[in-house]
């Protein structure tokens, strides 16, 4: 058992474990989701490799698990749970549950030929309690975190002192993860924290005010790769925003705040399921905090917009929804015609009746510009007011 007590990560503890048993090991939470598995599963059967490249075991094998009553067994034995259910594709599995005390946390699951001998059976119930520990060393230094991810958030001095505390150093990268639903986002960062460091790194996550945080001493492609994987495999309505990649503590909430941003924007358009990074969602984040300094500096009354809502109101046109399909459609006007369900001729009349009556000319790229921003602002406040504030606060 030294190897697998004295390996860096899970990975390497499913590697020392495969090696023991002499069959491929996956290391798994209670939700059936991958934390690490190790070399060796060129053998496997469909279900095995299907859980690799998911990330989870996937429904159908689950189920098939759940009928034979694998997952009882699991959770109530102490010994080697021998599963074989050759009816649904799957080969033999000897299994041991993961616990703390009478709290299951996992599994481990090794592809067997048949039944272990009482050496290798040893070895897979000595293993439990080792990969227990790392389990709950990983919990333990995120609980503790908590106050000192926060001051890291804040950046500057005080940033690099708790990160000093936290173990942390060089380039960092914040993801932020969120939904309307709070204790969801409390069950997932455990296991989306699990996963992160399973994969070699050491992040430190804390829920400040209903949002994840997950600050990883990796690149930004790499979280991304990971958080995009665990949302896609079962991340219900959450929603992840990954910031840039900082080179010191003392800048984290610069990718912090890119992290807030997208989630705020991912959130306001009801995605589900979705993590994107800042260089993919760029131009949405840019023109949304425009629109929100535009909102919140109370400048609705003047500018583009209100001038053709004010010609509107008074002569009971459609100007601003002929404006809105025309820059939605980048100036195409037999698009934006068809849009409209008007003929071009009428949409372009329009258009001019824009210019010359009320003075906003749509050929003015800067017109153009303020126009989007503005409607941008307005979609903003309407559904600030429909839905309430679901998304991190500004900071």
């Amino acid at each position: 058992m030294r190897s697998l007590s004295e390996a860096p990560d899970l990975f390497a503890m499913a590697g020392a474990l495969a090696n023991l048993l002499g069959a491929p090991v996956t290391i798994e939470d209670h939700d059936a989701r991958v934390l690490a598995y190790s070399d060796g599963q060129m053998s496997a059967d469909q279900a095995r490799t299907a859980t690799i490249l998911g990330r989870q075991v996937p429904p159908e094998y689950r189920e098939a698990l759940r009928a034979a009553g694998v997952y009882r067994r699991i959770a109530t034995q102490d010994g080697v749970v021998y599963a074989d259910l050759a009816d649904a594709g799957m080969k033999p599995r000897a299994v041991v549950g993961i616990r703390a005390g009478d709290e299951l946390l996992g599994s481990i699951w090794a592809l067997v030929p048949g039944t272990l001998t009482a050496a290798q059976e040893k070895d897979l119930l000595e293993a439990a309690p080792i990969v227990a520990d790392a389990l709950l060393r990983i919990r333990a230094r995120d609980d503790r975190a908590g106050e000192q991810v926060a001051a890291l958030l804040e950046g500057g001095a005080d940033a690099e002192a708790a990160a000093a505390r936290l173990g942390l150093a060089g380039r960092l990268t914040v993801l932020a993860v969120a939904t309307t639903d709070a204790t969801r986002v409390d069950r997932t960062a455990g296991a989306l924290t699990l996963r992160l460091a399973a994969s070699g790194t050491t992040p430190v996550s804390a829920v400040l005010d209903g949002v994840l945080y997950v600050v990883v001493p990796a690149e930004a492609d790499v979280v991304h790769r990971i958080a995009a994987d665990f949302l896609r495999r079962g991340g219900g309505p959450l929603v992840a925003g990954i910031g840039r990649t900082v080179p010191g503590p003392a800048q984290a909430h610069r990718s912090r705040s890119d992290a807030d941003n997208i989630v705020r924007m991912l959130a306001g358009r009801g995605a589900a399921g979705v993590a994107l990074p800042i260089q993919d969602a760029f131009v949405d984040v840019v023109t949304a905090r425009v629109a929100e300094v535009i909102e919140a500096d109370d400048l609705g009354d003047y500018g583009p917009l209100a001038a053709l809502e004010r010609f509107d109101a008074e002569r009971g046109t459609d100007l601003v929804k002929t404006a809105r399909a025309y820059l939605a459609r980048g100036g195409d006007v037999s698009a934006a015609a068809a849009d409209l369900v008007v003929h071009p001729n009428t949409l372009r009349n329009r258009l001019r009746k824009a210019q010359e009556a009320v003075g906003v000319d749509l050929d003015d790229a800067d017109t153009r510009l303020a126009l989007m921003l503005q409607l941008k602002a307005a979609a903003l406040a309407d559904r600030t007011a429909r839905d309430g504030e679901r998304w991190p606060r500004r900071q």
